[in-house]
Parts: C-alpha cells; structure tokens; sequence
C-alpha cells in the first residue's frame, strides 16, 4: 500500500466511522494512490469484547468484599453470559433475540469502559510535558508489561502494518483524547517497521502543532504535521514519495527532525467542491456501536456564521476562504454514492452548523432520483425553523433528528458570545420541530462568561418547561480552547488565562476530559468549582424533570427481573434494611428496603411489592427497564409445622 490511514483510540466517535478516513481514502485512490483505512478506535473495542479478559473480571463476582469490584465483576459477568448474542449483534448486526439491539450495544459500552478501567490509554492528562514522559516510557515498554487494552492496541496495529506494508502512515487525531495513543502508536510504527514515513493531521494537530513540534515523542518518530485539510497534502506528499514531485510541492506539512520543525508549507488549492464523496471501502461499517446503522457526510467545512466565541473549528471560518460549501447538486451525488457503495440510507450530516435550506434543496433531489434517505443533522436553532412548514418539510425529506447546541436563554450572553441566535425563537423552534417528529439532542453548556444566578436558572426553567421536546448527549463547561476568539482576546469577554501549561478540560462531566484547552478565570464571574456546582445541580434538576409526556406510571404487583440483574451480597447492602439490585446494561444500582419489596430466593428472583411505595418502587423499576412487571405476586409461602 502507498498509504495506511489510522483513526486511534479512545473516543465516543463509535456511532459510526469519523469521516476524516473516509476523506482522505476517497481523495487518495481518485488521485490513482492505493490506501488502507483502519479505525483502530473501534477494533479496540471489538479486541475488549473476548471471553478471556471478561472472564478474568468475572472471577470475582463471589469474591468481592466491597461493592464497586462486585460491580464490575457483574459487568464481566452479564457482558460473559450473554457475550455471543452481543458480538454477533455490534460486529454483524445479527438479530438479537434475548437483548434486543438497545441493550446490546449498552451492555458492550459498559463491558468495554469496564476492560478500559486503568489503562493507560484512558488516561487524562495535566500538560503536556507528563503526556509526552508517559508516551516515551511506554513505547520502550516490553508488550508484556502493558495493560490489557494497550496491549491490544500494539497487537492491532501490528495486524494492520503487515495487512497493508505501507509505505506511509496517516494518523488522524480528531479528539484530544487520541493525543498520547496517536504518539504511541507512531513511536511503535517506528519500532516495528523502521523505515515507514508517519504523518499525524486533524483538528487536533491543526490546533496545536507548535506545541506538539516540541515533544520529544514527536521529534523522534513522526516526520511531518500536516496542519490544514488533509487531501492535498496527503496526495502530493504521496506523489513525492514515488519521486514525481519534490517536496516543495506538498502543501501544509511542517517537517519533522529530531533537531526541530520547518515552518508550515503552502495552503492547499483544493477546494471542497472538488474532494468527491467519502470511500467507506475497508472499514467495518456496520460493526459500530448503535442500534442503526448509520454513516455521516458533511455539507461544508467550517461554520458559515463561524462566530461563537467559544468554537476553535467555526472561527477559522472567519480567515478569507475558510468557509466551503458543497452544491445541492454535490450532496446529492454524495448522499446516492454513500447509498449505492454500502447499501446504507441513514446519514448524519456532521457539519459544525449546518446550512439547513441547502441540505434541503439536495434532499428534494435525492428524493427526485427515486432514493429514499434518512438523515441527522448539527446545526443551530435557526430563524429558518421559525417556519413550521420548513420544519414539517424537513421531516417528509427524511429529517429524524437534529444535534443543537444550548447555552441559554439569555440574549445579554448570547450576544457576549457572539451566537448569533434570538433566545425569544427557542420555543417556537421547538414546538415546530415535536410537531414535525424531529428529535432535538441538546449539548447543553454551562460556565459562561459573567452569568448570574438568575440568567442560569431562567435558562434552567426553559429546559424544564420543555423537557419532554429534547433529550441531551452531553452537559460541558465552556474551554477555552486553542483557535478561538476567546483565546485570542480573552479581555474583550471579561476572561483572565491562567500563565500555566497546565490543561483545563471537563474531566467531571465528560468522557476523557472531553475539549482541552487553558485555564482561565472569569473577571467579577464565578470560579470554577462555583459553576461546576451549578451545572451538576440543573443536570439534576433535568433528569428528575424525565422526558416524554407524563404519563400515569405503573404500579406493579411484582416483577421479574431480566436475567442481567443481580442482587448484591446482603454484606454489601446499605444498613437499613435494604437490597441492591445492579443493572449492568442500564449502569444503574437500585437500593430497595425490605419494608416494602421482598425477592424471593427462586432463581428468577421476583420482586414482590407489600405496600403502595413497594408497587411505586417497582413501577420505576419497571420504567427504567429493569425487569417485566407481573399482574400478581407470588402466594406467600406456608409455615412450616
């Protein structure tokens, strides 16, 4: 092969593959180049998923003498005992029977973030001197001494470099969280297969290649940085490397010595208009971790309003030429080539900010060719969605669900961070798109600027009021990361930066630390752990709400619970009376007091209600899909003469 391309664990991008792959694969066998693609992310995951390691932390299921390491062997346990139907499922989508869908992909998630416990690839980091000493320390650490997942990880991209002998590697590092697995794995390419070339590109080295330059892991075993869009550089960089062009001629890229880095090459000339569609050929499309099938597309790159203060993507819309957008008429192309290659037609479209009347326009004519899609999108909460005619329009197009940033209702912080939206269109935007069936999935963030108490829970109220119109993939505090104008002029929005290398992240609320950027204070504002405080009380305050209409809730007289749920050891039990109940595929715990519930000892275990809290209590269960409610409880048994 001329090219292997690399997407490194960890993220959460497992709904589906991440599209720099695709793009740059597609991109580099047009231009007559062949290319390999391997998303070592969620090979990592199939690799977690194998009865040997889950068995080892089932073993201590009857041996746990306190309740989280009972936990995780319930974990080991469940994903064990019903380890066929879930492989089958997340790596074939074979039917499964016993789980369902839903419950196969959650029960994967928890026994992978459970074989993902310690590893030193799920590892947060502080700065990134502490990340660069760990990369050099593992990467001349014996295989046999590392933990299991990373371990797995070399033993992966092993498989890859003998399946495709490259002569070049691009690795691709989307997340911060692919950082140090990203450096890893270039300092094993440079062990296992000495004279392979390693580049790294994507947001992240984009965002932070002068500081990635400076690492010695960096120096000694990547040879360039590539820090624009990806397709030209790769595709002249291969065009070098079979002696048809000096390296003059690849756009860019900073060389890398272990003495230092040249400045970055030319900008590229390729246009987005002339990418083409994404290539899935190579990757295990329907091996991902959700219940559809799914792949992504974008319309654009960058953000056509590109202003949040707080966005390092949108703001380098705002450089001349740093907005691109397709044609309706290439959409389509892409939306009928991604259909016609796979056999899949659902696509999310993971633009920053999606041009919602273009991407109709290019669904009326892949509705036109005969095709019928359907599709996700990311986008603000337009003016264009004030029209419930639009909205019902998107909805008859194949329009399913639509990915929203909230940071609010109050247009005094909307206008500081330059959003470009009006608070007072939220509601009506909402209501058009329930009634259109258009899922809404909020990333709700908190932390901003000067926000008093006050604007915070008027926003908080709007979610409650509402709460039955959306749901939420994630709660975050606002980073101030690499590439914004708020880096750039944290004065001019009331923010002081910490003079410190040290890292500011969402450890607490988000997965691996979630966006990475520096340390900052809020001049007259409330400190960190203030609006840390708050955020977790109206994440709380939105849980409790629950979502969907209200409903009168069950109240059963018994239930029987699914056969993954398992009692707790009564030494592990709380004092008061109480018995837990774990639920490895929710990752929930219940504690219910004998006063009102009592389980039999049959091996199905049924739970049996004595009063109106027990068949409350049971209710939940019951709604939380913990069980099967039954109509009746068992008779009591007789005493013994």
């Amino acid at each position: 092969m001329d090219l292997l391309l690399l997407f490194p664990p960890l993220t959460e991008a497992t709904l589906f593959p991440y599209l720099s792959l695709p793009y740059l694969a597609g991109h580099v066998r047009r231009s007559g180049h062949s290319a390999h693609q391997v998303d070592l992310s969620i090979a990592l995951v199939h690799r977690l998923l194998e009865a040997p390691a889950l068995a080892r932390e089932a073993r201590a299921l009857d041996t746990a003498g306190e309740l989280p390491s009972w936990y995780r062997a319930v974990v080991a346990d469940a994903a064990l005992r019903h380890l066929g139907e879930v492989r089958d499922f997340v790596l074939t989508k074979a039917p499964a029977p016993r789980l369902g869908p839903v419950r196969a992909v959650r029960l994967a998630r928890q026994a992978t973030q459970l074989m993902l416990r310690d590893s030193a690839l799920a590892r947060v980091w502080d700065d990134f001197d502490s990340l660069d000493r760990a990369v050099l320390r593992l990467s001349e650490s014996p295989a046999g001494s590392l933990d299991f997942a990373t371990r797995s990880l070399r033993g992966l991209l092993g498989e890859a470099l003998d399946e495709a002998a490259p002569r070049a590697v691009g690795i691709s590092v989307a997340f911060f969280s692919q950082v140090a697995p990203a450096l890893l794995i270039a300092r094993w390419i440079r062990k296992l297969r000495p004279g392979t070339l390693v580049c790294l590109g994507g947001q992240q080295v984009m965002l932070r290649h002068d500081e990635l330059a400076a690492l010695a892991s960096v120096r000694t075993a990547v040879d360039a940085l590539c820090v624009t869009a990806g397709e030209e550089p790769l595709e002249r960089w291969l065009t070098h490397l079979a002696g048809k062009a000096p390296r003059d001629d690849v756009p860019g890229m900073r060389w890398l010595s272990p003495e230092g880095a040249t400045a970055p090459g030319r900008p590229p000339t390729l246009r987005f208009k002339d990418v083409g569609a994404p290539d899935y050929g190579g990757l295990k499309v329907r091996s991902y971790l959700n219940d559809t099938v799914v792949l992504s597309m974008v319309s654009c790159v960058g953000c056509f309003w590109g202003r949040c203060v707080f966005c390092s993507y949108g703001n380098r819309s705002l450089e001349r030429g740093g907005y691109q957008q397709a044609t309706p008429r290439q959409l389509a192309d892409t939306v009928r080539q991604i259909v016609e290659s796979t056999g899949i037609d659902f696509v999310t479209v993971v633009d920053e900010n999606t041009n919602l009347r273009l991407l109709a326009r290019a669904m009326r004519l892949v509705r036109e060719s005969g095709l019928r899609v359907r599709f996700n999108t990311r986008n603000r909460l337009e003016p264009v969605l004030l029209d419930p005619a639009f909205c019902e329009e998107l909805a008859e197009l194949g329009c399913e669900g639509m990915a929203v940033g909230y940071e609010g209702v109050t247009q005094r912080l909307l206008d500081r961070l330059d959003k470009g939206v009006r608070a007072t269109d939220f509601q009506v935007i909402l209501d058009n798109l329930a009634a259109a069936d258009i899922r809404v999935n909020l990333s709700v963030m908190g932390g901003l600027l000067d926000e008093t108490e006050e604007e915070a829970e008027e926003s908080l109220r709007f979610l409650e009021r509402n709460r039955e119109k959306f749901a939420v993939d994630a709660f975050e505090l606002m980073v101030v990361e690499p590439g914004t104008r708020l880096l750039a002029e944290p004065g001019s929005f009331g923010v002081a930066l910490d003079g410190s290398a040290a890292f500011a992240d969402n450890r607490e609320l988000n997965y691996l630390g979630g966006r990475v950027g520096r340390r900052h204070t809020v001049v007259g504002g409330p400190g960190r752990p203030a609006m840390l405080r708050r955020l977790r009380h109206g994440m709380r305050r939105i849980s409790a709400a629950g979502a969907g209409p209200a409903e009168a809730p069950a109240r059963p007289a018994a239930l029987r619970p699914h056969p993954w749920v398992r009692c707790a050891p009564p030494g592990l039990a709380p004092r008061g009376g109480s018995f837990l109940l774990a639920d490895p595929v929710r990752d929930q715990v219940y504690a219910l007091p004998r006063d009102h519930v009592t389980r039999s000892a049959a091996p199905d275990g049924l739970l049996a209600a004595t009063s109106a809290r027990g068949r409350s209590l049971l209710g939940k269960l019951a709604a939380a899909d913990a069980g099967v409610p039954c109509d009746e409880p068992p008779p009591a048994p007789r005493p013994s003469r």
